[in-house]
C-alpha cells in the first residue's frame, strides 16, 4: 500500500504484526465486536464472546448470527492461522448445531449483561427482537453453522484443507489482515481469502436476474414454485386473506414464501412448494387454539393443523395449515377462522 500526496511526496507502508506493536489477541477481539463488517467484510449481530462449549472443553472466540439466523463461530489468532484449527472450527458448529432457541436466547441474555454486550443493546432489547429486526423475513434460527477464521495468514497444510472444506460445502471462511504503520499511525486491512471473492459478471443481460422472484414474485410462486392445481388454490387462499383489512398484503417478493405483514412484523407467511402450501401464522395465543376445531371449521382434515409453541426454530408462537388441491377447504371459514387466531376479530 502507498501513502501518496502532492508532488513526489510517495511512501510504502510498513507491514508489521499486531505483536510487535504490542496487541493481543483481546484487542483483535474488541476491534470486531465493535465494528464486525469493517474486519469481517459481512455484518452479523454478536450474542458472544469467549462462549463455553461444555463438551469440548473450550471456548469460541467470537459466537454471532447472520442475516439467515445462522450460527457462525469466530475463531481469532492474532498471529498466523496454524493446523488443528480447521478441527476446532468444525467441532463449534457440530455442537452449536443442536442449541435451539432457548439456548441461543439464553447465551444472548448473558452476553448482553456483559460490558461488551451492554454497548451494542439496550437493557430491554430481546433476542426475537434482534432477529426479528436484523433477519430476513424468512430465517429459520440456526438452520446451518459457519466458520470464519481470522488471522494474519494461514500455514499452507492449512489452507488446502481448509479450500477442500470449503469446496465440498462446509461453510468457512478465512479472514487474512496485516496491520500497516504510517509514523504513528496504525491500519488494519482485511481480506477474505477462503472462498476465494466471485468475480463480477459482467457478460449477462441486464434483462435477466439470478432472483426472479424479486422481479415478478407472483409469477415465481404461481407458475415456478406450484403446480397448476396448487396455484389456483394459492390464488383462492390469499384472495381470502386480502379481505383482513389489518393486514398489507399480499406481498409476492420473497423466494420460499407470500407474506401478510401488519406494519414492520409478518404474521402470515404462505410457504409454497409444487404440490401443497403452508399457512403460518405467528404471534398467536396457543393455549386458547384447538388443532382440531380448526379443521373442522376449515373443512379439512385433523392432520392439516398443527398448534405451536415455537414456529420453525423462531421463538414465536404459531398455527401451521397445510392446503393442498386435493381439500375442499371452505375460504369464508379461513378468513374468521385467521382473523380469530391472531386475535383480530371485530366487534
Amino acid at each position: 500500500m502507498l501513502r501518496v500526496g502532492d508532488k513526489e511526496d510517495v511512501s510504502t507502508l510498513e507491514t508489521v504484526s499486531l505483536k510487535d506493536e504490542g496487541f493481543r489477541e483481546d484487542d483483535l477481539r474488541e476491534w470486531i465486536i465493535n465494528s464486525p463488517e469493517s474486519i469481517l467484510g459481512e455484518d452479523f449481530r454478536l450474542v458472544g464472546r469467549e462462549v463455553s462449549v461444555m463438551q469440548i472443553g473450550d471456548g469460541i472466540d467470537l459466537l454471532a448470527i447472520d442475516r439467515d439466523a445462522n450460527v457462525v463461530a469466530i475463531e481469532l489468532k492474532r498471529g498466523a492461522l496454524k493446523p488443528k484449527v480447521d478441527f476446532q472450527g468444525l467441532k463449534y458448529a457440530a455442537y452449536t448445531s443442536h442449541w435451539d432457541y432457548s439456548k441461543l436466547r439464553d447465551q444472548f441474555e448473558k452476553f448482553k449483561s456483559t460490558s461488551w454486550g451492554r454497548t451494542l443493546y439496550e437493557e430491554e432489547t430481546t433476542f426475537t427482537e434482534v432477529l426479528d429486526e436484523f433477519c430476513n423475513e424468512d430465517y429459520t434460527l440456526n438452520q446451518d453453522q459457519r466458520i470464519v477464521f481470522v488471522g494474519e495468514s494461514v500455514r499452507e497444510r492449512l489452507d488446502i484443507v481448509l479450500r477442500w472444506l470449503s469446496d465440498r460445502s462446509i461453510d468457512i471462511s478465512v479472514i487474512e489482515f496485516q496491520l500497516l504503520k504510517d509514523d504513528d499511525r496504525l491500519y488494519l486491512d482485511a481480506e477474505q481469502t477462503i472462498p476465494t471473492p466471485e468475480h463480477t459478471v459482467t457478460d449477462v443481460s441486464p434483462d435477466t436476474s439470478d432472483e426472479p422472484w424479486k422481479e415478478d414474485g407472483q409469477s415465481w410462486h404461481l407458475n415456478e414454485r406450484s403446480n397448476e392445481q396448487t396455484a389456483d388454490l394459492l390464488e383462492d387462499v390469499t384472495a381470502a386473506l386480502q379481505e383482513l383489512e389489518f393486514l398489507n398484503g399480499p406481498e409476492w417478493g420473497q423466494k420460499h414464501y407470500v407474506a401478510f405483514n401488519k406494519g414492520r412484523k409478518r404474521r402470515i407467511a404462505i410457504r409454497t412448494k409444487r404440490t401443497l402450501f403452508h399457512i403460518d401464522l405467528f404471534d398467536v395465543n396457543t393455549e386458547s387454539l384447538d388443532a382440531a376445531e380448526i379443521a373442522d371449521v376449515l373443512g379439512i382434515d385433523t392432520e392439516s393443523v398443527a398448534v405451536k409453541e415455537d414456529m420453525r426454530g423462531s421463538g414465536r408462537s404459531g398455527v401451521r395449515i397445510t392446503c393442498n388441491p386435493n381439500q375442499e377447504i371452505d375460504f369464508d371459514a379461513l378468513e374468521s377462522q385467521a382473523r380469530e387466531i391472531l386475535g383480530e376479530t371485530t366487534e
